[in-house]
């Protein structure tokens, strides 16, 4: 076990970090940080995903620390074409001004391992990315506790709305309140369009409401959509 240590210590066996950040200045800042660790080796530093494919795989990466919020790009697809590009292996760690409830939540789901809030103190980076190379998480306590609150709230809401729909029903009304129409609804389901009425005639009926804006709505207020 000692010998393993002093192993992993090794240059040669340095936590190989990639940087995706859309600011130079951050990125500089972050190479001078991380450059201290005598454990981590920058393999490479980008300004956006866009050019993952020409490094992943000469460099590749053990983590990837990433501010995925860059101006006019989904975040969420960002962390997604990381995982595409690099595979499973490779973990994800986010560096961020703010991430809201419902972000968290889809980061923690995508299998993200690490969530650090750009207010924090620096030295806790050398930290995470140490902690998720070992197998570990770093999920900043605040953004997690929101994140599961909200999960809650779902849940609580779903229990609420399915009670007075039959899962079919509850199916059909996912799919409306989505933007599907009714054609397109029947082949996800499996139905014909004329029960598609029927079932809509029905949800409308129970949850007392009267046209899918208002389905739609409903479920964005109690956050199932």
């Amino acid at each position: 076990m000692f010998t393993e240590a002093i192993q992993n210590l090794l240059p040669n066996n340095r936590i190989k970090v990639l940087l995706i950040d859309p600011h130079p200045i951050v990125l500089f800042g972050l190479s001078v940080i991380l450059e201290e660790e005598d454990t981590l080796e920058i393999v490479d530093m980008l300004h956006s995903v866009a050019c993952i494919q020409d490094v992943s795989k000469l460099n590749n990466p053990d983590i990837v620390l990433i501010d995925p919020h860059s101006p006019s790009v989904d975040g969420l697809n960002q962390v997604k074409q990381v995982q595409a590009a690099l595979g499973s292996e490779t973990k994800i760690v986010v560096y961020t001004t703010a991430v809201d409830q419902s972000e968290t939540c889809d980061l923690i789901r995508m299998g993200v391992k690490g969530i650090l809030l750009k207010e924090m103190s620096v030295s806790l980076i050398p930290q995470c990315l140490k902690k998720v190379h070992a197998g570990g998480e770093w999920l900043d306590r605040r953004s997690v506790r929101m994140a599961f609150e909200q999960i809650l709230q779902r849940e609580s809401a779903h229990q609420k709305v399915s009670a007075h729909l039959s899962s079919r029903e509850m199916s059909l009304a996912a799919l409306i309140a989505k933007g599907y129409s009714s054609k397109l609804a029947a082949r996800e389901l499996q139905i014909t369009e004329g029960s598609v009425r029927v079932y809509l005639n029905r949800i409308y009926s129970k949850l007392h409401i009267s046209s899918r804006l208002q389905l739609a709505l409903l479920f964005k207020e109690k956050g199932l959509d």
